[in-house]
């Protein structure tokens, strides 16, 4: 997901252009709230865009 990435994945506001930035972050919140990003970072991801519209 993050390997070569030159745009940033958006979550909460944040990006993060790699996997170690946005294991942090995830690292960082309650279960659910971590369930939440993680699905908004592949959704991001799997866009390619990264950009929140």
């Amino acid at each position: 997901m993050y390997n070569g990435r030159t745009v940033p994945i958006i979550v909460d506001g944040r990006p993060f252009l790699t996997y170690k930035e946005a294991s942090r972050y995830l690292l960082s919140l309650a279960q659910d709230e971590r369930e939440k990003a993680y699905l908004e970072m592949r959704s991001a991801a799997a866009l390619g865009s990264g950009i929140e519209e």
